[in-house]
């Protein structure tokens, strides 16, 4: 048996990390999208003042891009050992594949909690609009996720060099005890 190349098996791990965030930004939306219609309302008074309207409106719009975040903050970002500074080119389309599985996931969550199906019945302008907002749920998902991914502070360096028993980071063995204090 021929085992796989580092490259296949680097293809095999984005794919299964662009799914997981697949799945974590439609967890995610559909979360934060029923939490938003519960707080609501799921039969809004026709006699809403138009500020109160104008809030419901907006949750509701909002909590699928806050679903995103959520799905980012989730899914760790991949690194692949490129050097600090630097990322490598397989490392770019990892996120790049993780980011439209994002911006996939997220429209589910309205389609599913908000019975977005049912639009049909009112007619071709409203369904066209639906799909219009669907679109914009997506690229704005990805975008945020994208961003969040970005940042300086959410990569972390791993190393490939073995640790020399004996010697692990303070940290990971249970805490810096910090200088001595004064004798009680």
């Amino acid at each position: 048996m021929i085992p796989p190349s580092q490259e296949e098996t680097g293809r095999r791990h984005s794919w299964r990390w662009a799914v997981l965030a697949l799945l974590a930004a439609v967890a995610a939306s559909t979360l934060t999208t029923a939490l938003a219609a519960a707080v609501a309302g799921r039969q809004s008074d026709l006699a809403l003042q138009p500020v109160e309207l104008a809030l419901r409106v907006a949750l509701l719009l909002i909590a699928p891009c806050v679903g995103a975040v959520l799905a980012a903050v989730v899914v760790p970002v991949r690194s692949a050992g490129a050097p600090p500074g630097k990322s490598s080119t397989t490392d770019r389309g990892d996120r790049r594949l993780a980011v439209v599985a994002v911006g996939v996931g997220v429209p589910v969550g309205p389609l599913l909690v908000l019975r977005l199906d049912q639009v049909r019945q009112f007619g071709l302008p409203t369904s066209l609009l639906t799909v219009g907002v669907l679109l914009a749920w997506a690229v704005v998902g990805a975008a945020l996720a994208a961003g969040w991914w970005a940042r300086p502070g959410r990569r972390v360096e791993r190393t490939d060099l073995p640790l020399a028993p004996g010697l692990a980071d303070p940290v990971e063995a249970g805490g810096d005890p910090g200088p001595p204090g004064p004798a009680a």
